[in-house]
């Protein structure tokens, strides 16, 4: 089985105003990461959202995912990410080798076609658990975890993120070079915003 956790339970300090919701062309923030990974065929999609940002369960479930909303404000992505981890356990009762991609809310130009170069080198290369698209050297997303590395997590100093959780585990991380500078485009700010919806795969012109 294949899984994707999306974390949507941020404040979107830096942007000022809640920002998945927010439209790119014909769709918002959070629907293009979903048709996205829909388009890969991924079978169970997750969106995990806090109860400040109670609206999104509508736009997640009228695409077609699973919806988990945490009673109270997460800490950080990390918090975020293990309640749908915990919630996909419970459902699904993934096996050690299943495949869970972490796929954050705000990369609304993220590629489909990423996924499954992910998965193949995954399939390949058995040696490796943690798999990282790249463009010209540097890390993008998502990223593909093998489940076993859930229980780890878990057990993972909770002052600690995911950041520091993959670089401690540097000798399971396979990088895998891809052609789509998408896969570094996220959305923080406003100028973030306007320069996606300018240079995003829904305008005309394209970044080279």
């Amino acid at each position: 089985m294949k899984f994707a956790v999306l974390p949507a339970a941020g404040k979107s300090s830096r942007m000022g105003r809640p920002k998945l919701a927010l439209p790119l062309g014909e769709r918002t923030i959070l629907e293009h990461v979903i048709a996205a990974l829909r388009q890969a065929a991924i079978e169970h999609i997750l969106v995990v959202i806090g109860p400040h940002v109670a609206e999104l369960a509508v736009l997640a479930e009228s695409a077609g995912t699973y919806v988990y909303s945490v009673a109270t404000p997460t800490t950080g992505m990390r918090e975020t990410v293990e309640h749908g981890l915990r919630w996909l356990e419970q459902r699904f009762q993934p096996q050690p080798d299943d495949a869970w991609l972490l796929a954050p809310a705000d990369h609304p130009a993220l590629d489909a076609s990423v996924v499954p170069q992910l998965e193949s080198a995954y399939t390949a290369h058995p040696q490796f658990s943690i798999v990282i698209p790249t463009y010209r050297g540097r890390r993008g997303h998502p990223t593909l975890f093998a489940w076993k590395h859930v229980a780890a997590l878990r057990a993972y100093p909770a002052e600690l993120g995911l950041n520091t959780y993959v670089r401690q585990h540097a000798a399971e991380t396979l990088e895998v070079p891809v052609d789509s500078a998408s896969v570094l485009w996220d959305m923080d700010t406003p100028e973030d915003y306007q320069w996606l919806r300018q240079n995003g795969p829904w305008s005309r012109t394209k970044p080279p």
